[in-house]
Parts: structure tokens; C-alpha cells; sequence
């Protein structure tokens, strides 16, 4: 149960146009714009379709109908209003005010009607199109002083000053558009307002005078706080510029330890096969010799003259350790190939590598120091200035 108008009003457009804003939504939706969707209160408040408000006012300040005759007088009209345009124009509340030295009523209603898809929607046009209402001017274009509620309101001031006529009240018949004239609290609002000035302009002229004791003030501890601000900017500024060149000097070390680590890695992987190139080499060699020598004395021992053999044993004798000389030789070979598979694999190379780097990197980086320093040395040189003889020569 509704308290207030704003409850009535409130409760009006959920009951009757739900379904319309539901069903829109749902329309938007399907169009992938849900910016548009809106609620019943948004109806509410909006300026297009929330209610409209009529104040009923008979008379002026001086001369005025009583409250008792704007009651009935209103109380039929609105009986008629409703018989006459009910269909599409709902009277939501009203209310007679006495407390503005002239009696008037305040009156809210909306304009409502089906749309294209069968739905109850305010909007009011087509509500007053619905009802029969033609424009003012048929044969010109529908705008803001030729719609459709220029012809209803002069049909409603018709049947206030005939159902007003019938109470014994003679009203003006020529009033400004919208009733203002009769409809409107224009004297009383005026009399009230003049009442109010001198006391408006006074309190207007104590609070220019404090705003400009304020402003002053204001102006100087805004001073005051832009020289604080702008020495606070200045010191930031210096210490970003500062933390940009240490960040760019951090930048170059990184990237110079990086150079050298990589250095480090192609060196000591070069060292390493190298190393391995050489001793397979010296391991070939030694053996071989070691091996060789033997069998070779053996040979010569042979051949030399004095041997009793028949020559059938002894070139079979050469033949067969000239042949265990051939094999030794592939034999040593092939060890020394698998030695340097063995040392090539990554289990074995990658740990000997990293002991080079260790070994090497004190020798790099001094070597890398010592030319830092040669060329620091260069840049003062050619920076130191000269010195410039003040004497004259004889």
C-alpha cells in the first residue's frame, strides 16, 4: 500500500509498464545495446515520460473562488477528464493546497498507449493521437507549437470553464498557453519574493564580504603552496634526472658483464677443444711411438744378413709383424677416437668448460681493467688543458 504520491506514482508505472520496459530490454538485448535498457523508475523520472503536473487555480490573490467551490468544480472535472480521456490519460493524484494565500490543486497524469509490438508505453503524442486529437495546423509539420497537447489542453480549459460556468464563475476566456494566467500562483509568488529580497540581498552582501575575506586568504596559501610545489617539482626533477643516469649507467655495466660473460663462454669452449684436439694429438703420438719402436726392431732384426732362416720363414715372419704393426696403429687410432667422443659429451665437457671460465675470468677481468684504465688515462690527457706561456719571447 502507497503512503506518498511518489509511492502511488511509483507503484502506477511498475504495475502498468513492466512489461513494456521488460520486453524493450529484451529487444536491446538482442541489438547488443543494453545501454538503452531502463526500469519503470527511469520511465519515472525521465522528462519524456514521467507524469504531467496541471495546478488548477480560480482567481488571483485579491479574488478567488473558495476552497469549498474549487474542490467541487475540480472534483467534476476531473470526473469528466477521466470519462472523456481515461482511456489514455491516467490521473495518478492530486492535492488541494491552502497554505499559499490562493487555493489551488495540484494534479499529476500520464499519457500512455500500445506501441507496435501491443505494449502499454507512456508517450504521450500518440496517447492524445489515440484519443483523436488533431494538430492545431493539420497541414504543417508536428513540432514544438504544433502538436497534438496544444489541441488537448485547450479542449480541457473548454470543459473547466463550462463545468465553472455551471457553478456561477465567470472566468477568463483568453489566457496565455499553458493557463498561466489563472492556472499559475504568479501574484502570491510575487508578493512572497519581494518580501524576500531585502533580507536575500543582505545576506548576499555579508556573504560577498566574507567570500572575499575567504579568497584572500586563499590566494595566499595558494602562493604559498606553489612555491612549495614548484621547489618540490624542481627537487624531483633533479633526483629523476639522477636516477636516470645511474639507471643508464647500470644499464651499460649490465650489458659490458654481459659481453664479458659471453666472451668468457666462447673462449673457454674454444680452450677446451683445443685442449682435447691437442691431447688425442700427444696421446696418438706417444702411444704410436711407444708401440711402434718395438716392432721395429724387431723388423730390422730380421732383415738383417746374418739370419739362418730359409727366406720362406722369414718373409713370412716380416709379413705377420709388419701386419701386427698395421693393427697397433688402428688399434691406438680407435682408442684415441673414442677418447675424444668421451670428452666431447656434454656431462663431461660442460663441467671442464666452467672450470676454464673460473680459471680465466680473474685474468679477463684485469685484462679488461687494465684497458678501462688505459683509456681513462687517454681521455684526460686529451682533456687536460694546455698550459699557456705568459712570457716574451727575446
Amino acid at each position: 500500500m502507497a503512503d506518498t504520491f511518489e509511492e502511488v506514482e511509483k507503484l502506477y508505472y511498475k504495475l502498468h509498464y513492466t512489461n513494456f520496459t521488460e520486453k524493450q530490454n529484451e529487444r536491446n538485448a538482442k541489438i547488443r545495446h543494453t545501454e538503452r535498457n531502463r526500469s519503470t523508475e527511469d520511465l519515472l523520472a525521465s522528462k519524456k515520460t514521467c507524469p504531467e503536473e496541471s495546478i488548477y487555480q480560480l482567481g488571483t490573490l485579491e479574488s478567488h473562488a473558495s476552497p469549498k467551490e474549487l474542490f467541487q468544480i475540480a472534483t467534476e472535472f476531473m470526473d469528466e477528464f477521466h470519462e472523456r480521456f481515461g482511456k489514455h490519460v491516467h490521473i495518478l493524484d492530486w492535492a488541494l493546497h491552502l497554505d499559499e494565500g490562493t487555493p489551488h490543486i495540484h494534479e499529476r497524469h500520464v499519457f500512455d498507449c500500445e506501441n507496435k509490438y501491443g505494449e502499454i508505453a507512456p508517450q504521450q503524442e500518440k496517447a492524445l493521437e489515440a484519443l483523436g486529437f488533431e494538430l492545431p495546423k493539420p497541414d504543417k509539420p508536428l513540432g514544438r507549437y504544433n502538436n497534438r497537447k496544444i489541441t488537448f489542453d485547450a479542449a480541457c480549459r473548454t470543459m473547466l470553464f463550462e463545468i465553472a460556468k455551471r457553478h456561477g464563475l465567470e472566468l477568463d476566456e483568453v489566457p496565455e498557453y499553458g493557463g498561466r494566467a489563472y492556472l499559475e500562483k504568479q501574484d502570491y509568488i510575487m508578493a512572497k519574493q519581494k518580501e524576500q529580497l531585502a533580507q536575500q540581498e543582505k545576506a548576499v552582501q555579508e556573504q560577498t564580504a566574507q567570500l572575499e575575506n575567504l579568497k584572500q586568504e586563499n590566494e595566499k596559501a595558494h602562493h604559498q603552496q606553489v612555491r612549495r610545489t614548484t621547489y618540490q617539482s624542481l627537487a624531483l626533477l633533479s633526483n629523476d634526472k639522477k636516477i636516470q643516469k645511474q639507471e643508464k649507467q647500470l644499464s651499460e655495466l649490465s650489458q659490458k658483464i654481459e659481453d664479458t660473460e659471453n666472451l668468457l663462454d666462447e673462449i673457454s669452449a674454444v680452450v677446451y677443444d683445443k685442449a682435447v684436439a691437442v691431447v688425442s694429438e700427444n696421446a696418438v703420438n706417444d702411444v704410436l711411438k711407444a708401440s711402434t719402436e718395438q716392432v721395429d726392431i724387431y723388423l730390422d732384426w730380421l732383415k738383417e744378413p746374418g739370419r739362418t732362416a730359409s727366406k720362406e720363414t722369414l718373409d713370412y715372419t716380416t709379413y705377420q709383424i709388419t701386419t701386427l704393426r698395421k693393427n697397433i696403429i688402428a688399434a691406438v687410432n680407435r682408442i684415441t677416437a673414442r677418447l675424444t667422443t668421451v670428452l666431447i659429451k656434454p656431462e663431461i665437457k660442460k663441467p671442464a668448460i666452467e672450470q676454464i671460465k673460473e680459471n680465466t675470468r680473474p685474468s679477463v677481468l684485469q685484462k679488461l681493467q687494465q684497458r678501462q684504465e688505459e683509456i681513462n688515462q687517454r681521455e684526460q690527457t686529451r682533456t687536460k688543458p694546455k698550459k699557456r706561456s705568459h712570457g716574451m719571447e727575446l
